[in-house]
């Protein structure tokens, strides 16, 4: 992005892409892309090859990929919801579900606090707003190693009241933008959220044990159709769940989330590009769907209390 420029006595901005100003950092083969508006990643590549879906350069982002939701992810049924006592109510994304989805700072301006040749930081805050009257200091910390990309994420409330708040993640696994017919998508998830047509909690939970939506052993993604919330449940010793997407001869990459994230949602529809089974969405969320109904996951913030949560990528 560059300067501002006045144009017919106004002050205006001006944008070199749709997605604002872009930020690279590198690690040996390792490349990743960091943008302005929505603070998400654009691109991770290994050796020039996608390890995450990207979009290019001088397109904006669709299907949410790489994208940061929050203060909630994934949907709010019809918009509305009831926090200490006082309802609220926001504008709805999803016309034909009628919900308000993945959050407030999608398509906001993130700031860039720092840069170094393999580490970006950046920085938005949520200002109070009808539907939600809160005020929220969010950063995220990326870097790059040997072990890959790391994501850290923080959260505080930098208001005068308690605030709801849950976070997600929107990446596509890839690999290198085939098709995933053959491929093995593995999840640490035995229990599947129940939703209904509009993709809204039924407030049930289905252990996946001997069912079609058990992937903790690995399952070919060919005629699978996922966009499915799990919750997680099987962590290793570091308390690390990890998701992974490989093909026939181990390429791919692990998806790896702390335990602030206790749901993942998988998705392999259309993807980024338009194109079906190429990408599968592996969404790390602090919360189920329609947590600010249920209270379900749902985290209160108090004034001046901060939240923090870590993921990340392993190339294989």
């Amino acid at each position: 992005m560059t300067g501002p420029r006045r144009c017919g006595g106004a002050m205006t901005a001006r944008w070199n892409t749709p997605s604002g100003h872009q930020w690279t950092i590198e690690a040996g083969t390792q490349r990743v892309t960091l943008v302005e508006i929505g603070g998400g990643i654009r691109e991770y590549t290994v050796n020039g090859r996608d390890v995450l879906a990207g979009y290019p350069a001088d397109a904006m982002a669709s299907k949410g990929v790489g994208q940061i939701l929050a203060p909630w992810p994934n949907r709010i049924r019809d918009g509305k919801y009831t926090f200490d006592g006082r309802d609220h109510k926001l504008g709805w994304d999803e016309t034909d579900k009628r919900t308000a989805i993945h959050g407030l700072v999608r398509w906001e301006l993130w700031d860039r606090m720092d840069h170094t040749p393999t580490a970006v930081t950046l920085a938005r805050t949520i200002q109070p707003r009808p539907g939600y009257p809160f005020a929220l200091v969010l950063r995220v910390h990326y870097s790059l190693g040997k072990d890959g990309l790391k994501v850290e994420h923080q959260a505080v409330n930098a208001g005068p009241t308690p605030a709801p708040f849950g976070l997600g993640i929107h990446p596509f696994l890839t690999i290198g933008g085939e098709a995933l017919d053959a491929a093995t998508l593995t999840l640490p998830a035995g229990k599947r959220v129940l939703v209904d047509d509009r993709l809204l909690p039924t407030g049930e939970l289905e252990d996946v044990t001997g069912t079609e939506w058990d992937f903790r052993s690995g399952r070919t993604l060919g005629g699978v159709s996922l966009d499915t919330p799990f919750v997680v449940t099987e962590r290793g010793s570091d308390s690390l769940a990890v998701s992974e997407l490989v093909d026939a001869e181990g390429r791919g990459g692990q998806l790896w989330q702390d335990s602030s994230f206790g749901w993942v949602q998988a998705y392999n529809g259309i993807g980024p590009s338009g194109v079906a089974n190429h990408a599968v969405a592996v969404e790390p969320m602090t919360c189920p769907p329609d947590a600010f109904n249920s209270g379900e996951g749902l985290i209160t913030l108090a004034p001046g209390e901060k939240w923090t949560g870590t993921w990340g990528v392993r190339p294989l």
